[in-house]
């Protein structure tokens, strides 16, 4: 599954700005994958809790797909900004707001998983280094206990 399936679900996931939906749909992807390797019907009336423990795995592609996003940050943030990976991680780039709420953005999900403000995020010198930004983003992309529980 991690050599086949995984490659073409998760292309060009580094773009992808993830809200609550598509987190839940990339879980529900996952769960499903693995109920068809193990050929449990959905008539079978099994936990997810008790499908991961059968297969002895636990779910693992959402944070697969945060470090990419992570990883990806990392080497954007480190480009010059008049590099254009640069000047749109940064938020350099000139646009009209529209009305209404504005619209999450790829930026706002790595503040929320690193915990980090916009300013220092972008000019702190741990990005700038490739081990610390490693080491300080490896943990976002682990799951929480949370997002444990949230698995049946």
């Amino acid at each position: 599954m991690k050599a086949l399936v995984w490659p073409v679900a998760t292309f060009g996931c580094e773009a992808w700005t993830l809200r609550k939906q598509e987190e839940r749909s990339i879980q529900a992807f996952e769960n499903k994958c693995i109920r068809k390797l193990l050929l449990i019907p959905w008539t079978q009336l099994m936990t997810t809790l008790q499908v991961y423990k059968m297969a002895e795995t636990k779910n693992e592609l959402l944070n697969h797909i945060k470090s990419r996003k992570l990883r990806f940050c990392g080497h954007a943030t480190r480009q010059p900004h008049d590099n254009i990976k640069g000047s749109v991680t940064s938020g350099t780039v000139e646009r009209v707001r529209r009305r209404g709420r504005p619209k999450m953005c790829w930026f706002e999900n790595i503040l929320q998983w690193t915990g980090f403000s916009s300013n220092s995020l972008l000019h702190v010198h741990a990005v700038r280094d490739r081990r610390c930004w490693t080491s300080l983003t490896h943990p976002c992309s682990q799951p929480s206990r949370s997002d444990d529980g949230d698995m049946t």
